[in-house]
Parts: structure tokens; sequence; C-alpha cells
């Protein structure tokens, strides 16, 4: 079975579940001290706009949307340039004893310091130069995954023959639908939930029957990201439930549920006779020269899945305003890592069916613009087709993968516009440059310049800074959890 994904998957789930159990639990009773009778910020400031308690379950598919976007899946396809069991051992061990900790820590952590983020806790820390330098930190950071990440939504609508974007635009619809029965009209969250996924399916044949195909060429990508700009727009301008929160829960689903497709997938190789076609090395160095020796580059590469700073700001910012009760911290924080993992995981394994040639075309990882940009769904259409028993329905799988990868995306994408906005709210509401702490002056700064590098394709000469600036904050953040835990320690 050791030629098929089959007993690494099983390996994986296993470590994980141990981790959840085990080792999260502990560390939740004996270190954080979780206490369900503490009030959480949710309630102490509740606005309906920032502060407002949410279930465990709706706050668990919002929190896994939030931090799951392209890194899960572009981090393995890097990764992979030293061969998939390194990648894989850094996917396991990785999230096992950092990840999970560092986004479950950063919620608690904020949720203890009354929902503040991590720019007031640390000028608590550190004083007024820590929160300066980390805030202009964050949004050199935030720009970085803007550009990259319209670039990259605009080449997923333009690509997959058209018919991702109508399913697209019908899950955000579906998603500002489901926002007002929820919370205006009251409505059970299941029965929400029904009409949501009724109408999330209904988009999905809608895009197969009506795609979207622009006539200018070379011009469609910059088309495409002004598109994508105006509905960031609106997502960081609109509260939170009336638009992110409940259109990240609603996409949970189809994104779950393409994880869940591909390890099902994986466990039944052994009877559809897929098999790993990908090199488990070559380890040490890229056999290209490109990327360089395999540390540090895989592990700033393969962030998402393993531990990424980007998880403690929705943690921090965001998620832990919406916690209802503290003992929902490890389920929603240290829970969607883990998932997270699994995303990461379902992602090696769908390049570890596919030959070199295919995943790579030049045979370069190093840059995705000169590889197969359907290598995601493709591979995880191969796994996945057979179970179902009709080779034709691979196509349609391709199609459904690939409006996944928008979702992961475009999801994501909407919270680091908000994060942008609200970043710079905090570090130019004063001042002569004031102006710029307007968030409406702020969102169209944080979108205005990312989408000028996405349309000229210099994303990537800043997306070669991502790796190492994500590692970077999910350390600024573990130092600010250690000083909290370390002055909780000396006062008791």
């Amino acid at each position: 079975m050791l030629e098929t994904p089959f007993l690494w998957v099983i390996a994986t789930i296993a470590i994980y579940s141990v981790a959840y159990w085990g080792y999260g639990k502990w560390i939740d009773r004996n270190i954080w001290r979780s206490d369900a009778k503490k009030t959480t910020p949710a309630h102490m400031y509740m606005d309906g706009v920032e502060y407002f308690p949410v279930s465990r379950y709706v706050l668990w598919g919002y929190q896994f949307k939030s931090v799951a976007a392209l890194g899960p899946i572009l981090g393995p396809f890097i990764g992979i340039t030293y061969g998939w069991l390194p990648a894989l051992l850094w996917i396991i061990g990785g999230n096992f004893f950092i990840g999970w900790l560092q986004d479950y820590g950063s919620m608690m952590l904020s949720v203890r310091k009354e929902g503040r983020s991590f720019g007031p806790i640390t000028y608590e820390f550190t004083g007024a130069k820590g929160r300066t330098n980390l805030l202009a930190f964050v949004l050199f950071y935030l720009i970085i995954i803007s550009a990259a990440f319209i670039a990259l939504i605009a080449v997923f609508w333009n690509s997959f023959n058209g018919t991702t974007f109508v399913p697209t635009i019908g899950i955000l619809i579906a998603g500002l639908l489901c926002g007002q029965l929820l919370y205006r009209v009251k409505m059970n969250v299941f029965a929400v939930t029904g009409i949501g996924l009724a109408l999330v399916v209904l988009s999905l044949y809608l895009g197969t029957i009506l795609p979207v195909k622009l006539p200018w060429g070379t011009w469609n990508v910059a088309v495409w990201g002004g598109i994508c700009v105006l509905i960031l727009y609106l997502a960081a301008i609109l509260p939170t439930p009336t638009f992110i929160q409940p259109t990240n829960y609603l996409a949970f689903y189809p994104a779950y549920a393409a994880i869940i497709l591909i390890i099902v997938g994986a466990l039944a190789t052994p009877f559809t006779n897929v098999t790993i076609k990908l090199p488990a090395g070559p380890f040490l160095n890229d056999p290209q020269g490109i990327l360089g020796p395999i540390w540090p580059i895989l592990f700033v590469a393969i962030a998402c899945g393993a531990i990424s700073g980007w998880h403690s700001l929705v943690s921090s910012s965001s998620s832990s305003k919406q916690l209802d009760i503290e003992t929902d911290a490890l389920p929603v924080g240290g829970g969607a890592m883990l998932s997270e993992g699994l995303l990461a995981l379902a992602s090696l394994i769908a390049y570890m069916v596919l030959t070199p040639l295919f995943v790579f075309g030049d045979g370069s990882a190093a840059n995705p613009a000169h590889s197969n940009i359907a290598a995601w769904p493709v591979g995880a259409a191969a796994l996945v087709a057979p179970i179902l028993g009709i080779q034709a329905t691979a196509v349609i799988l391709t199609t459904f993968f690939g409006l996944v990868l928008v979702i992961y995306a475009l999801t994501v994408q909407a919270l680091v516009t908000r994060f942008f906005r609200l970043v710079a709210g905090e570090t130019w509401g004063e001042g002569r440059f004031r102006a710029l702490g307007n968030k409406h002056v702020a969102t169209a700064v944080g979108l205005g310049v990312p989408w000028a590098f996405a349309v000229t394709g210099s994303w990537w000469a800043l997306w070669l800074y991502f790796g190492g600036a994500n590692q970077l904050l999910a350390g600024l953040a573990i130092m600010l959890i250690t000083i909290h835990l370390a002055r909780v320690r000396a006062r008791s």
C-alpha cells in the first residue's frame, strides 16, 4: 500500500487526532484554563458590527474559511520540489507542535485582553515603537497577500472555460441572504444553512450552463481584477454579520466537501489503483537550483497547513470578538487549524498522483506562472472520479475543484481587505495623515495598490517575500502569547 496515498492519510489523521484530543485538551485545561462561565468580549461589547456572539459551529466554519486560502494549496505545490515526503513531514510536525497552538493561543490572548487585536496588545507589552513597527509590517504583509490573491482570482475566473464566475457570484448572494435570515429574521441556523446550500448547488449548475468569457484578450485579467476589487470593497465596508461572516460560513461547505472528497479518494486508492507518481525525494536541495536548500525554503513555502502568521490576525482581530464562551476557543481556533492541515494534506496528495511533467510543465516549481494551473483540480478529480464509477465525471469534478480554488482565495481576501482598513485606521487615525485612516480611503488604497501589482504581473516579485513575512508574523504572535503566559504565571 506504500505505492498509494492510503497509509499516509491514515497516519496523518491519527496524529492530528492525538494533537486535538490529547495535547489540545491538556493545554486548554492546564495552561489557559478556559472557563465557560467567564464573559467573553462578544457579550461585553456587543455592537452587531465587530462584536457579536456566534454559535461554535458557525464560528468554526467562519474561522476555517478565514484561515484556509490558497496557502495550503500553493505551499505544497512549491514544497514538492524537494519531494513529497519532506512536505508531508512538515505538514504533520509543524501543525502538531506549533500550528494549532498559535491559532488557539492568539484567540485566547485576545479574549483575555477584552477582544483587543495585536496592535494594542503589542503597545501594552513593548511600548509605542513596538506597536508602530508591528502595524507597518502588517500593512506591508497584507499588500503582499492582496496583490497575489487578486491576480490569482482573476486568472481563475479567466480559466476553466469561464465556468467559475457565476457560481462565485451565486455564493456571495446566498451569503448575503443567509446573513439577513440569520441575524435579522432570527431563523434557525440549520434552516438557513439548508437554504444557503440549495442556492450554492443551484449556482454551481448555472455556472456549467452559463459560462462567462471576456472578449478582451490580454486585458481580461485586468477587467476580472477590477470586478474582484469592487466585490472586496463591499466586503470591507459592510458590517461583518451582513457579508463576510455568513459568506465565509456558507463557502465552508463546498470548500470542505472538496477536502473530504480528496481524502476519501485517497483512502480508496488501494481499490481504485491510483498510485503515487511524484518522487519522494530529492530531500535536501532543489534539483533545478532555483529555490535553494530545503532549509529554510520548505518551511516558509508551506506555511498554511503547518504554521501561518495570517491565522494569528484572524484569531485575534476577528474570531475572538465573536466567541460565545471561552471553551469554544479550542474547537474553533485549534480545530480549524488542524482541519486546514487536512487541506494541505489533500493538496499534497492531489499532486502526488500526477506525473512530474504534468505538474511542473517546464520542470520548475519555483514559479507557478511556469507550471500547470490545473494541477490541483486535475489531481483531485483523478482521485475522486474512480469512486463515482463514471470517468466522464472527471470534467465536472475539475470544474468544481476549480471553483473551490476561487472560493478559498476570495473569501480570505475579503478578510485581508477588511483587516487592511482596520490596521490603516489604527495607524493613521490621527495626525497629518489621518485622511488615510478613513475607512473608504484606506480600503481604496488597500485594493488599488495590489490591483496595480496584479495586472502588471509584478505581484510575483512581492510574493517572494510572503513566506518569510508570514512566518515572521507567526513568530511575533508566539512571542506575544509567551509574554502573556509568563506574566500570568508570575502573578500567580
